[in-house]
């Protein structure tokens, strides 16, 4: 029996494992997420879309980034910035970029539920409409 193999494998073991358990996720939004469902609540109206344009969200541990191409091909728009997620329901943007330069230093608050792949996502903007949206998890 070769008497190196354990200070060998050890060391290996370590360091194969340890890339893994640093990635860890840091809360159950972490991820990229496409957007498949989108209610706006305007005071006299409410536009429901459901055939959404592809608009991703991706968040590491500490910000979110989330963009989409116009059905047109001819604009991206984009935003993003800090987050927080407290008791895994009260999720904060602090949009430090933002298409819509009104918003850019704003703190949105939404609600966020996870069930399953699906992110529901609801918040008022300062603007006076509600946006609802449903968010699937993308692997």
């Amino acid at each position: 029996m070769n008497r190196k193999a354990p200070y060998v494998l050890l060391p290996l073991m370590l360091f194969t494992t340890w890339p893994a358990a640093a990635q860890a996720p840091a809360n159950h939004l972490e991820g990229t997420w496409r957007l498949v469902a989108q209610r706006t609540i305007y005071p006299d109206t409410v536009i429901v879309t459901t055939n959404v344009p592809p608009s991703m969200k991706i968040l590491n541990s500490t910000h979110f980034s989330w963009g989409y191409q116009s059905s047109s091909g001819e604009e991206v728009l984009a935003g993003g910035g800090r987050y927080t997620l407290v008791d895994d329901t009260l999720y904060t943007e602090y949009l430090e970029y933002h298409i819509t330069e009104v918003l850019v230093g704003v703190a949105l608050e939404f609600t966020a539920n996870v069930v399953g792949d699906l992110w529901y996502h609801s918040g008022d903007f300062p603007s006076g409409f509600r946006l609802e949206e449903v968010w699937r998890r993308l692997e």
